[in-house]
Formats: C-alpha cells, sequence, structure tokens
C-alpha cells in the first residue's frame, strides 16, 4: 500500500486532488475534476417545466415540486464521479490515505458516494470550502498532521 496522502478539496463546482509524501510535508496538485453543471441556474439545467396535477376537487391545477433540486441531483452526480476517481486511484495503490475537505452538504454527497474500503482510508474530514485555495493557502488551512498518529 501506498504512503502518499491524498487530499482531496471540493465543491459542487470543482474538485482538486493534493498530494503529500508525509503527514507533515507540502502538498502538490496533482489532478483536477470540473462539474460545470453544478454552477447552472436550475433553469438552465431543467428544459421543462414542473408537472402537473389536478386537484381532488374543483377543476384547478397546481405544478409539483420535484423531491430534489436539479443542483442536488447535479452534486450527486459529480460526488459519485469523485468516488469513482478515489475508487481507481486506489485500486492502482496511488495512495494510502485520504483527507477529503467539501462544504457540509457535498462532504454529505461525497460520504454517500464513496465505497466502504475507500472509506475506511479517509482519516480527516474537514467540512469547508477550500477548493478555490492554492497549494501553499491550503496547507496552512490543514491541521500540522495530516493524519492521526499510530498507535
Amino acid at each position: 500500500m501506498s504512503k502518499t496522502i491524498w487530499i482531496v478539496v471540493a465543491n459542487r463546482v470543482t474538485a482538486r486532488i493534493f498530494a503529500a509524501e508525509s503527514p507533515l510535508g507540502a502538498i502538490d496538485e496533482i489532478e483536477t475534476l470540473l462539474h460545470l453543471q453544478g454552477r447552472m441556474l436550475d433553469e438552465n439545467l431543467v428544459t421543462d417545466k414542473p408537472g402537473r396535477t389536478t386537484d381532488r376537487v374543483g377543476s384547478g391545477r397546481s405544478a409539483t415540486d420535484p423531491d430534489t433540486s436539479q443542483h442536488e441531483h447535479e452534486a450527486t452526480v459529480f460526488a459519485a464521479q469523485i468516488a469513482t476517481t478515489l475508487t481507481k486511484a486506489r485500486n492502482d495503490a496511488r495512495y494510502g490515505t485520504l483527507v477529503l475537505a467539501a462544504p457540509p452538504a457535498f462532504l454529505g454527497a461525497l460520504r454517500k458516494a464513496i465505497d466502504a474500503q475507500t472509506r475506511s482510508l479517509v482519516t480527516l474530514e474537514l467540512d469547508k470550502d477550500l477548493a478555490a485555495l492554492d497549494a501553499r493557502a491550503l496547507r496552512a488551512r490543514l491541521p500540522e498532521r495530516l493524519v492521526r498518529a499510530e498507535a
């Protein structure tokens, strides 16, 4: 298993993957994933009007709201794409430990999308949107030690 630590900073539009060779070391960006649909307005993502229902009494009709917004759907799609990338890299032994940083809602989507084996490699989670930071600024915002000390 690789000793490399991957740091994934993501939001619903961008996922940046950084690598560190030691828990106290510097980090370098190795990959960026983009999902531009996460930035679009709902009306640009959905071409149809909402469905319509007929009232039980009378002749009125009203629009129905979908159970999830299109932005939530796009976040789920992007989280699945990130999870696939992480699974493939794990299978290729490109990292041994994972750190995840994302806004709370997207972090939840990532947790749901990541498989159990990959999830077991996560040693640290931060519920913050750090995706716009460069490597030096990001490293300054992360804990000094990227993984928990082994007992």
